[in-house]
């Protein structure tokens, strides 16, 4: 008697884990299907008793019937042996495959069950069983909690369509403190099917990295968790973001978890911070660009990040009167009026500087504020270099008053706008006045008009709109990025190929770095606007076979590298500076760019490099020539857009 009973324990727990498994991951599917066959099977019961006799009384009493062996079906009870009794329902009784299909409706009633209860009583179960042994490819990890970090959670988990269906291949975890709230978080994460853990007191970040699976060397574990992607994200306010991105390296480095298979993104306000981590993960020694720790580390400020998609939504190249000749060179200078030069304005006016800059204008900015006197001279001792780029125009005004008007009517010329004032509504009413002005004048060509609005909603009629809104930059495609950073690891790979003395893989390359290849990839739609060709009917191989074209395209892409290296605080560095330095230091890589003191010898205008290639060559003993790095650029734009789709990917992690 003994022997029987073992297979039938086994089968019944093959049988359990097999339906939780199916049901915590495909819940709704099987709710679908099984619900499906109750139907099914309140369909054969009322036939069943149906037959029994004709009439429409006989036909009321069978339907009732039914619905009370459908609802017994629920509660693990069949009325097979009542039906068995029935004259003339031999045709279901005694049919195989009917009784199978009866008794797969029994079953799937007793799934749905088996689900209401777990949704009742089996959340932190089923949590768990997902964290451990879960099917997930891809985990997501938002150390935090609040309105950005739910709304950025539930973005990622349906690829930013919320009203879709949550990716059953993601796992959102949300890491909480003790003292936030538990329950709130779980109520708004389980729309999207996200997971709520709570840090104890000590604040153990290693056991529920190793609980996901990231380094747990619990053989099954690592075998189920061998291919999947970790996005470890936190979210502004994190009071310990160095320490917790110190962690995160230190416990992926010692587990040996490869590269490719962590990206970790810290959101901060914090200059300090991001200097902190850059600090931190640098390796010790005379290299001070190699890294410590190979795993790529997103650092970004939500205010870059909210004037980045500023420009990404109105690029400069859009403005009407900048009229690009089939050369790729503007007819006309660039003119940006900044009113407020708070901090919004600032990150603003950088944003613009670096993709604001295109052979044949110089980029001129009116930057108007009450207090611009302090906020200048700070400024431009934290941005020395930004002459090189852009000339600069400081104004004294109190806005909406009268000297407001009379800059108004001195600047026509003007082509893009940005307003970020103290308030919202002084925002939206000194827009207003800045397009009435235009109308009035009767200038066609409006401006563009970016209006800062806190915590505002999207409003956009093409040439006037607001930006600031966190609902449109809380998504996947906006902080996760993975197009661009496919597009990066390719322009990396580029550069490798030209200067192979000092190429790295984009594992090795500092922040800064890799924040260069993604504003050189950031800037290909203006490109291909200068090229006058449409994204999706790129050229296969190469973008131009006009060299007039190819080298005003390579001319601008050296000015916008001139203009990001001085928006993130370099400065130029002379040729005479170049030979004392490599007097003092026989460091030539150094003397040509230092880290140190964030001075380059190739911020210089395109027509001084053939001087600056044949001084530095000297030193080198090689021939040298740096416009053909932007030549590079140029020609392998075909090849980082297929890069970007995951296509002509190269098989190392390349990522300047």
């Amino acid at each position: 008697m003994v022997f029987p009973v073992l297979p039938l324990i086994l089968i019944s727990l093959a049988f359990v884990f097999v339906v939780f498994y199916m049901v915590t991951r495909y819940k709704r599917t099987m709710l679908c299907v099984c619900f499906g066959f109750v139907i099914v099977g309140f369909t054969l019961y009322i036939a069943g008793y149906i037959s029994s006799g004709e009439g429409f009384a006989n036909a009321v009493f069978a339907a009732l019937r039914g619905i009370i062996s459908t609802v017994r079906m629920f509660f693990s009870s069949s009325d097979f042996g009542v039906l068995v009794g029935v004259q003339g329902a031999e045709w279901l009784t005694e049919n195989i495959y009917l009784s199978i299909l009866l008794w797969l409706c029994y079953v799937s009633a007793v799934i749905i069950m088996y689900i209401a209860f777990i949704s009742l009583f089996g959340r932190k179960f089923v949590d768990e069983f997902r964290l451990r042994l879960g099917w997930h490819t891809e985990v997501f990890i938002i150390k935090g909690i609040n309105k950005n970090a739910l709304m950025l959670g539930e973005n990622i988990a349906t690829h930013d369509a919320k009203w879709e269906r949550p990716d059953d291949k993601r796992l959102v975890v949300f890491l909480l403190k003790e003292d936030d709230d538990e329950k709130k978080a779980n109520e708004k994460a389980m729309r999207f099917s996200g997971i709520v853990q709570v840090l104890g007191r000590k604040n153990d970040f290693e056991y529920y990295l190793s609980k996901m699976g990231l380094g747990n060397k619990n053989v099954l574990v690592k075998w189920m968790r061998r291919k999947t992607k970790y996005n470890i994200i936190l979210v502004p306010n994190n009071m310990s973001a160095t320490a917790n991105t110190l962690c995160i390296v230190e416990y992926a480095k010692a587990n040996g978890i490869p590269h490719e298979y962590l990206d970790i993104f810290v959101l901060t306000s914090s200059k300090w911070d991001r200097e902190e981590i850059i600090e931190i993960t640098k390796e010790e020694g005379n290299d001070i660009k190699k890294r410590k720790y190979p795993y790529t580390i997103h650092i970004a400020d939500e205010l870059d990040i909210i004037t980045r998609q500023m420009i990404e939504k109105h690029p400069p190249f859009e403005c009407p009167e900048l009229n690009f000749n089939e050369k790729g060179k503007a007819s006309k200078n660039f003119t940006v009026l900044i009113i407020g030069f708070g901090t919004i304005g600032q990150h603003a006016f950088l944003r613009l500087v670096m993709n604001g800059q295109f052979v044949g204008s110089r980029m001129r900015a009116i930057i108007v504020d009450n207090d611009i006197d302090g906020l200048r001279d700070c400024f431009l001792h934290r941005h020395p270099g930004l002459q090189l780029c852009c000339d600069m125009d400081f104004r004294k005004i109190d806005v909406p008053y009268a000297k407001f008007f009379t800059l108004l009517k001195e600047e026509d010329n003007v082509d893009y706008v940005v307003i970020a004032l103290s308030s919202n509504e002084i925002n939206k009413q000194a827009a207003l006045d800045i397009k009435l002005h235009h109308e009035r004048k009767d200038i066609n060509a409006l401006p563009i008009i970016a209006v800062y609005e806190k915590y505002g909603g999207l409003f956009d009629n093409g040439k006037l709109f607001s930006f600031g809104c966190r609902d449109a930059i809380y998504k996947e495609s906006v902080i996760i990025r993975e197009e661009i950073d496919h597009m990066a690891k390719a322009v990396n790979d580029g550069y490798n190929d030209d200067n192979s003395a000092e190429a790295k893989e984009w594992k090795e390359l500092d922040w800064f770095s890799q924040e260069s290849n993604r504003a050189s990839a950031d800037f290909i739609p203006a490109m291909l606007k200068l090229a006058n060709i449409e994204k999706d009917r790129m050229p296969e191989n190469l973008l131009t076979e006009d060299n007039n074209l190819a080298e005003t395209l390579a001319h601008t892409e050296h000015l916008r590298w001139n203009a990001f290296h001085v928006a993130m605080g370099w400065a130029p560095s002379s040729i005479e500076e170049m030979h004392q330095c490599f007097i003092n230091i026989k460091n030539v890589s150094l003397c040509r760019k230092n880290p140190i003191t964030k001075r380059h010898l190739c911020l210089a205008p395109w027509d001084k490099l053939d001087e600056i290639s044949e001084a530095y060559g000297q030193i080198t003993q090689k021939k040298e020539d740096f416009k053909e790095y932007d030549h590079g650029i140029v020609r392998r734009i075909p090849k980082y857009l297929k890069a970007a789709k995951g296509k002509d990917r190269v098989e190392k992690e390349g990522g300047v």
